[in-house]
């Protein structure tokens, strides 16, 4: 299996169904009727998708967005990322401050955390599984994927965030560094945010004011990315 063939069947899984647990059940099924050698490519593919989005300024996205964000929450929000295809995906990983435009990412602004339903949390824990509980049906009960992954890889994995290391709670550099996150989620003891940067295949934003930061309007961000496939 290559990583065209692993993206496909991503975006496949999206495509065939809304529920993030029957979009993993769906993978392992597929999974589990193929040779070995693929669901071990599946899994190593993963684990390199994970991998690459595996940065500090990803991860003060993630926080920012949820307000706080642990190991393994990070962990499943790349995983969800990747639900977003393939093309968004490499585009999210080079700029993570784009996530202000994803639709899904902009439906959550300006509600109680307490209020996003399960399916609306940007996370897919599921997806971690489906290679593993695909290779158990066909080994047997009992064995174990991630030895028989390491053995099959042909460069080791990531062990280190490559990027620098930052203060999430540090609201001038959440600022700096995730302006558009800032503003789509502020923090309210952070003060007056400044105005919002303009992407430059965006339309400048109109004028603002901070009632977003209590809850309010969501504030406009120019340039929306508009993910193929998936509800606004």
């Amino acid at each position: 299996m290559d990583v065209g063939e692993f993206w496909g069947l991503i975006e496949r899984a999206v495509r065939e169904d809304p529920g993030r647990a029957r979009r993993a059940g769906w993978i392992q099924a597929q999974l589990a009727a193929r040779e070995v050698e693929e669901i071990l490519e599946f899994e190593a593919h993963l684990d390199d998708a994970s991998d690459r989005a595996m940065t500090w300024l990803m991860w003060g996205a993630a926080y920012r967005i949820f307000g706080g964000c642990s190991d393994d929450g990070f962990c499943y929000f790349r995983t969800w990322l990747m639900s977003l295809g393939r093309d968004a995906f490499e585009r999210l990983v080079d700029d993570p401050d784009a996530l202000a435009r994803v639709p899904q990412v902009r439906s959550l602004a300006g509600r109680v955390r307490g209020d996003w339903r399960a399916e609306e949390w940007p996370e897919w824990e599921e997806l971690n599984y489906a290679a593993s509980e695909a290779f158990e049906g066909v080994r047997g009960h009992g064995a174990t994927i991630y030895r028989a992954v390491e053995e099959h890889r042909t460069k080791p994995r990531l062990q280190t965030l490559q990027d620098e290391h930052w203060n999430f709670d540090d609201p001038a550099e959440t600022i700096r560094r995730l302006p558009q996150l800032a503003r789509l989620f502020p923090d309210p003891a952070a003060g007056p945010l400044p105005p919002v940067p303009v992407v430059p295949d965006g339309p400048v934003p109109s004028d603002e004011t901070d009632d977003a930061r209590g809850g309010g309007p969501v504030p406009e961000i120019p340039g929306q990315l508009t993910i193929p496939g998936l509800p606004e």
